[in-house]
């Protein structure tokens, strides 16, 4: 449809525009306090806003398989600053999940191409991780005092117009040649709506009952189903490792999440 830095900014506007409506019509307008203002800055600041221009980049330097693998330490990252940060328990479960779920991460991309890694990129992707950790540890705390809905709708909000401005000052073409056609549309709309704004929702809501650390373990299920919804809407090939890695990260995450 249109360059990342372009892309992000457009599908994240999109997504405020639906999350103030329903924030208006649910609990009205609200003018949070300083004290809770500055978790929903952070929010903005490091689970959208640095995340989404450190991956966009980072995916660019380097290979896939690289970037999945370093996404999949996600839930080791925000357990650790969890724990030491957050004062949540860091359990022998927990730390088995990570393990199995870390080890389903690497049996879903191993085999993948790596010609086209490279350390910068890899550093790239290590600071996207590290930011996108750090950004859940401040939805926890925004939401401590604040409904998810709000926390939402006003961290999208900010981190829109920051990428705007960002976009807007290096992005010489926002488009590409058949970008508004129907089926781009319908897809970039479905990504802002559905992916960006009620899948943001829903995260936050997550980290708000059970805890950064915990929610993390969720994170290595997407590159497992990403593999799987390429063979249902792509026609891609799955072999056995496929489904080994999808029963390793179901059962890390039910270890970790206590239900083994």
């Amino acid at each position: 449809f249109c360059p990342p830095l372009a892309l992000a900014p457009i599908r994240l506007s999109l997504a405020t525009a639906l999350l103030f409506p329903v924030v208006l019509y649910k609990q009205g307008f609200i003018i949070p306090t300083a004290a809770s203002f500055l978790p929903i800055l952070g929010v903005a600041t490091f689970s959208i806003y640095l995340h989404q221009i450190t991956l966009s980049w980072g995916i660019s330097q380097t290979s896939s398989t690289h970037a999945s693998l370093i996404l999949g330490l996600n839930p080791l990252l925000t357990t650790v600053l969890a724990s030491s940060l957050m004062k949540e328990r860091f359990s022998a479960a927990k730390a088995l999940g990570i393990l199995l779920g870390f080890s389903g991460v690497a049996l879903v991309v191993s085999g993948g191409n790596t010609d086209a890694s490279t350390l910068s990129g890899d550093a790239v992707m290590l600071v996207a991780t590290i930011t996108f950790a750090l950004g859940s540890l401040f939805v926890k705390k925004s939401t401590a005092t604040l409904s998810p809905l709000i926390v939402t709708a006003y961290s999208h909000g900010l981190a829109s117009f920051g990428l705007l401005v960002t976009g807007g000052l290096v992005n010489t073409d926002w488009h590409y040649p058949g970008a508004f056609e129907p089926l781009p549309i319908l897809v970039l709309l479905f990504s802002s709506f559905v992916n960006t704004a009620l899948g943001a929702l829903w995260w936050n809501t997550g980290i708000q009952q059970v805890g950064a650390a915990t929610a993390s373990l969720f994170l290595n299920a997407t590159p497992v189903f990403g593999v799987f919804a390429a063979a249902i809407f792509l026609g891609e090939s799955v072999n056995w490792s496929h489904f080994a890695a999808l029963l390793l990260v179901i059962t890390g995450v039910s270890f970790g999440t206590g239900l083994i």
